[in-house]
């Protein structure tokens, strides 16, 4: 398999999230009562991550043992090594676009826009990151399941 692709349950909506953080391919469902979960993952050759344990016979499920992210991220570091993180857009799973400064000139406050000069935008919903004050605690929590 060339790359793993998720999809998060209802349940999992945190890690759905990190596991984008860490550039992992998730998909997030969020309706409990969504049967096409099921569908999708075999249409998509995806593993469904859950902590149901209605679904732990079925080949591609893992169950996530804990309700503690941090455990849940430790079970993921099992399952797969972390490459490239922070590539793909924690809210929609978009991979991200490098952009010029001058492209999101006017899109960010200008302060933010004055002190850094690396930005990466989501082609799908259009959100813009940087390096902002949240960056060092994510890269610390990501440096910590990659090593």
């Amino acid at each position: 398999m060339s790359e793993y692709k998720f999809i998060c349950d209802f349940m999992l909506g945190r890690l759905a999230r990190w596991m984008r953080l860490l550039g992992l391919n998730t998909l997030y469902y969020n309706n409990p009562d969504d049967p096409s979960i099921l569908h999708k993952a075999l249409k998509e050759g995806r593993t469904i991550l859950t902590r149901s344990k209605e679904l732990e016979r079925l080949e591609n499920v893992v169950i996530i043992k804990s309700e503690n992210l941090d455990e849940q991220l430790k079970q993921i570091k099992e399952i797969i090594k972390i490459k490239t993180p922070l590539c793909r857009c924690p809210e929609c799973n978009t991979p991200l676009s490098t952009v010029d400064k001058e492209e999101i000139r006017g899109e960010v406050p200008k302060y933010i826009y004055k002190i850094h000069n690396d930005f990466k935008r989501c082609p799908n919903c259009n959100r813009i990151y940087w390096k902002g004050t949240h960056y060092k605690e994510i890269k610390r929590k990501i440096n910590e399941l990659k090593s």
